[in-house]
């Protein structure tokens, strides 16, 4: 099988070096933009996917598959493709205690298949990965993803992470997944994730994880951790 394809990313900026927005503890403003577009053009094959055994095939995906060899290793589910990746990433940098601080990062893309395959439509979902980080203690995470088709959100993954010294951290999460069989096999979740970690000392740790399932009102999972480190 043949691949061919070409990329082009751009970068554009503007620098604010005497912004500052107390409440963000933002001490000067950089924004970066950075518009990507990624073609990959794959002829059908002289073996379909249809008649090779699926050893190595295409699993279910929560996220983007590659389209780009040999990032894309499914071998055995190669086919034709002709799709053009757009994307747009935004950075907000800042300074904070005499450091670069990335305030915001935030990622949109989809796939513009120029030539559908049956059953595909002519765009992918759309995705967005999003961190916003408003204290230096404080990180708010997105990631979700959007059936244009159906109207429907596929994925809202969210989550705050606490670190407001180096000896402990705690993270509160919510993740929904939509039961949809065309992307994904069994139900979707409503789950509540929660994670603790505390700095004992200089050679121990503690860590608990809990995965709770707002569904059926089962706590799916939980782990405790002792960490040593024996360097």
């Amino acid at each position: 099988v043949f691949n061919t394809g070409c990329e082009v990313t751009f970068k554009l900026h503007q620098t604010l070096p005497d912004k500052e927005v107390p409440w963000l503890q933002a001490k000067g403003l950089r924004h970066i933009i950075e518009p990507g577009f990624n073609y990959a053009y794959v002829p059908s094959p002289n073996r379909l996917p249809t008649t090779l055994p699926q050893f190595d095939g295409e699993q279910a995906s929560l996220r983007l598959l590659p389209i780009d060899f040999p990032d894309y290793d499914a071998i055995d589910s190669v086919d034709s493709q002709n799709v053009l990746r757009l994307s747009l990433r935004n950075t907000v940098q800042t300074k904070r205690n005499g450091q670069v601080d990335n305030l915001l990062r935030w990622a949109l893309y989809t796939d513009w298949r120029l030539a559908p395959r049956a059953g595909q439509g002519t765009f992918s979902d759309g995705f967005s990965d999003l961190e916003f980080k408003p204290r230096d203690w404080l990180t708010l995470s997105s990631q979700t993803r959007y059936n244009f088709d159906s109207g429907h959100w596929r994925i809202a993954d969210h989550r705050a992470t606490f670190t407001p010294g180096s000896d402990w951290s705690m993270q509160l999460g919510h993740r929904y997944v939509r039961t949809d069989p065309t992307f994904l096999a069994g139900p979707g979740n409503n789950l509540i994730t929660t994670s603790f970690h505390y700095r004992v000392n200089e050679n121990y740790a503690l860590r608990t994880r809990h995965f709770f399932e707002a569904r059926n009102g089962r706590m799916e999972e939980q782990s405790y951790s002792l960490y040593r480190d024996f360097r």
